[in-house]
């Protein structure tokens, strides 16, 4: 006869309330935080290449790609300024100030070779 540490017919419900609680919570966290922000990002001349954190990799071909627009997200650390970069295949990629190091630089060369379609501006906060 095989003891497991849990008997699962022993629980409350408040114990498999919060044990799919936690679940959706880390699964949002991986999948559209972490997955979606988290970016290593290559520019060359005619390419524009993402990879996240789990080395999937992403190839985009500048005409591929439509233009981008800014927003401003307001955290308790202070306000950070986003770049989603709209696609012909309705997968946007979200650079984020606050994930990048060296992000005014990418901004700078987006800005050189898509079109801007408006949003919010640093100086406006």
């Amino acid at each position: 006869m095989t003891y497991y540490p849990i008997d699962l017919f022993k629980l409350r419900w408040i114990d498999y309330f919060m044990t799919i609680l936690f679940s959706i919570t880390l699964i949002w966290l991986i999948k559209f935080e972490m997955l979606r922000k988290m970016l290593f990002i290559e520019i060359s001349e005619t390419y524009f290449t993402t990879k996240n954190i789990l080395y999937h990799k992403r190839i985009n071909n500048y005409s591929d790609l439509i233009g981008y627009k800014t927003q401003i997200n307001t955290t308790r650390l202070g306000n950070f300024e986003e770049t989603i970069i709209m696609t012909t295949d309705k997968r946007n990629i979200i650079i984020s100030e606050f994930f990048i190091a060296n992000y005014k630089d990418i901004k700078s060369v987006i800005a050189d070779k898509l079109k801007d379609y408006g949003g919010a501006r640093k100086n406006a906060l």
